[in-house]
Formats: C-alpha cells, sequence, structure tokens
C-alpha cells in the first residue's frame, strides 16, 4: 500500500471529443466486465445477452463467459481507469471519463482504494495504445477532492502515449452529487443504466465486427 496518492483521489479529466463511433470502441472495450451485474435485474439481462455473457449460479456472469468475451472484444486490462457507463450501482449511477455523446470528461468520482502511480501509468497507457486518437489530461486530487485539496498527479495522453507530468493547477473543479442526484439514482426509473438498449447493442456489434478484423 502507498499513501503517495491518498485513499480515494478524485479524478479529474479533460479532453477533445471523439466521435461516438470511437466512443462506442472506448466504453466497450473499458468496461470492468465484472461489475456489471447489479440491482436492475432486467437491465442486468439485457447488458449480458448484448455482451454475450453467460449468468453465474449467483451474481455476476461466468469467469468463462467473461473471459471469452474479454477475448472477443479485446477488453483492456485495466485495474483503476475503467469506465462504467454500461450500468453502475454507485449512488451517482452510471459514470466514466468518457461518454457516449464522445465528451472526455469526469469530475464527481474518485478511483482507488491506495491507486499507485505506476498503475495509473500503466492503465493510461494501455489506454492510450488501444486508442491513439485520444487527446486528454488527466489529474488526481488528494483525499477525494475535499475542500482545497491539491493536485498530486496529472498525466497526458495524446498520440498513443501517456506520459506523467508536473502537476500544474486543477484542469477543472470537481463536482459534488447533490441530494437530488441521490434520489434520482436511487428512486427514478433506469438510475443503474447508462445506455439504451438498442445503442449498446449496437455498439457491441460494431466493436465485435472490428476486432474479428484484425484477427
Amino acid at each position: 500500500m502507498t499513501e503517495d496518492l491518498t485513499k480515494w483521489p478524485r479524478l479529474l479529466v479533460t479532453g477533445a471529443p471523439v466521435t461516438e463511433e470511437q466512443a462506442d470502441d472506448i466504453l466497450i472495450r473499458t468496461a470492468n466486465l465484472y461489475l456489471l451485474d447489479g440491482n436492475d435485474k432486467a437491465w442486468t439481462a439485457s447488458v449480458y445477452h448484448a455482451l454475450g455473457l453467460e449468468p453465474g449460479q449467483y451474481a455476476n456472469a461466468t469467469i468463462d463467459s467473461i473471459r471469452a468475451v474479454t477475448k472477443e472484444l479485446d477488453v483492456l486490462p485495466l485495474t483503476l481507469l475503467y469506465t462504467s457507463r454500461i450500468a453502475s450501482t454507485w449512488i451517482g449511477g452510471p459514470h466514466g471519463w468518457c461518454n457516449w455523446d464522445g465528451t472526455i470528461g469526469c469530475s464527481s468520482y474518485n478511483v482507488g482504494k491506495w491507486p499507485d502511480r505506476e498503475t495509473v501509468l500503466s492503465d493510461w497507457d494501455t489506454i492510450a495504445v488501444a486508442f491513439p486518437y485520444l487527446d486528454l489530461t488527466a489529474q488526481l486530487l488528494a483525499d477525494e477532492g475535499a475542500g482545497d485539496a491539491p493536485v498530486l498527479g496529472q498525466w497526458r495522453v495524446v498520440n498513443g502515449h501517456a506520459t506523467e507530468e508536473t502537476p500544474g493547477p486543477r484542469i477543472t473543479p470537481p463536482v459534488e452529487l447533490t441530494e437530488i442526484d441521490m434520489f434520482a439514482r436511487l428512486f427514478g426509473p433506469g438510475g443503474e443504466r447508462g445506455v439504451s438498449e438498442r445503442r449498446l447493442t449496437a455498439a457491441v456489434e460494431r466493436v465485435r465486427a472490428a476486432r474479428a478484423a484484425f484477427r
């Protein structure tokens, strides 16, 4: 364990937008397939069907189907910087540093726990190589970004490469969830759903075809 980046640092990201087709590629291949099972069982079933995952005896998909889909779709082996735009039980709902409309950026959630610089850089490098069109800057703020929390680290992703930089001023202000946000997520319809079933199915098929062409 390292305390350099604190326990749950706030992730800030800003960057140039990508196309919706590129967003499909990013959000399918940076998803954490182990975290798609939620309380909305109808949505879990739809997500599993779209991705080709097999329900397990208890929570989550079977390990064999996760491994098969990971290989088929070339899902990236990310430790900290995966996206959760398909489904999420987090109090703020689906989230991630890329959105389905191609927007690149985030400021409302933390990563961890106890991340280290080597893992952060490794994740960004994996992302940069997979999506060389990305042009973004990321920062981590100490202690969940509370108050005047300092910038502990800064990373640049551009032209297929990731590098750690000397931290500068905050690239964007952290955004805190409001009670309305949390109530909407907990009690509103579809609070765990980050995308329509039609868009998800189309995105998976697009990525599946693109990855098959590389084999």
